[in-house]
């Protein structure tokens, strides 16, 4: 009987059941898809989706064979998104430490600067410079003890806040080098 009815519909009838069933085939897998998306990220809890997300024991063949059962894929996910949080963490608290490194840095080097522009007429003049160095030093130095900056690049960043210290003291004239001495003495 229901064959015979459906013969009778005319093409107009048929395109629109047809219509109608496509649209909700969609509509049912893109709510399927949307959910599942939703439980991979972890953004659905239990309560949210209306139905209960039942955990299946699963056999892998490797714990068949007598190795140890690999975890469940849920439970990889939630590790990664913690490790997700805490890397979020150590990276913000990297970055405060470096922006202080090179805050200090910029200090000094600028300190340097200004007494060089002011002219120096003795190491005295550099004594604020001098302060504003150690800081740098001392902040450099906590960076690498917390594993935030590597040796070499603490040990290059503080060489070159020393060459700038001894490049402005031989053109005021108050500091000589080593191998001019020697040369001058021959």
């Amino acid at each position: 009987m229901e064959v015979h009815l459906i013969e009778n519909r005319s093409s107009e009838e048929k395109k629109r059941s047809l219509g109608l069933k496509m649209a909700l085939g969609f509509l049912a897998g893109f709510v399927g898809v949307m959910l599942l998306a939703a439980c991979m990220k972890g953004m659905a809890k239990q309560s949210d989706l209306g139905v209960p997300m039942v955990q299946r024991a699963s056999v892998s063949p490797l714990s068949v064979a007598g190795t140890a059962p690999r975890g469940d894929a849920w439970v990889t996910g939630v590790r990664l998104r913690k490790r997700d949080r805490q890397a979020e963490k150590h990276r913000l608290y990297n970055r405060a430490i470096k922006s202080a490194v090179r805050t200090r840095t910029k200090k000094a080097l600028r300190s340097i600067e200004d007494a060089k522009k002011a002219g120096i007429s003795s190491e005295a003049d550099l004594k604020d410079s001098d302060k504003l160095m150690s800081e740098a030093y001392k902040e450099i130095d906590k960076a690498i003890t917390k594993g935030v900056m590597k040796q070499n690049t603490g040990s290059r960043t503080k060489s070159r806040i020393a060459t700038w210290r001894k490049k402005v003291l031989i053109e005021s004239g108050l500091y000589t080098p080593v191998e001019e001495v020697a040369a001058a003495a021959q």
